[in-house]
């Protein structure tokens, strides 16, 4: 019985051996069937590589014309803002006007009291002149910003 394994050893010995024995013609084939295959697999690729291309440029148009429709919309939101604010400011500078001269006024009008009577009433014609030249130009001010925006 120690007869039968020892068969089988040589056996698988000498089959792996003729496993191992290529040629150069061997050798050749495969190197061939291999740049062949690589060959046939590039060209059974490329179309699909053409329509990513085609893909990612599209992506990418698609991408700057979502940007530039962005900026365009930050800036009208920017420039709504700023015509907003402009506006407001217009708003405020003419209500500081109106206290101003209101202000300016009350003292204008405590001066002449303090005037002898024959001069008051010029004196006060003259406060209400200057108080109503001073509404005249916040509403011209104001006017301007309101039809500019």
């Amino acid at each position: 019985m120690k007869i039968v394994p020892k068969i089988l050893s040589i056996s698988l010995v000498v089959a792996l051996a003729a496993c191992g024995n290529s040629t150069q013609q061997d050798v050749d084939k495969a190197a061939s069937d291999r740049a062949a295959g690589v060959a046939k697999a590039q060209q059974g690729a490329q179309p699909a590589i053409d329509a990513a291309n085609r893909d990612v440029a599209k992506a990418q148009q698609d991408g700057s014309a979502k940007v530039a429709d962005a900026r365009t919309d930050a800036n009208r939101e920017v420039d709504k803002a700023v015509e907003k604010q402009t506006k407001e400011q217009a708003k405020a500078d003419y209500d500081v006007a109106l206290a101003q001269a209101e202000g300016d006024l009350k003292v204008s009008l405590e001066k002449c009291q303090m005037e002898a009577l024959s001069t008051r009433s010029a004196c006060e014609r003259d406060a209400e002149t200057t108080h109503d030249r001073h509404i005249d130009a916040a509403k011209v001010k104001l006017d301007l910003i309101d039809k500019a925006g």
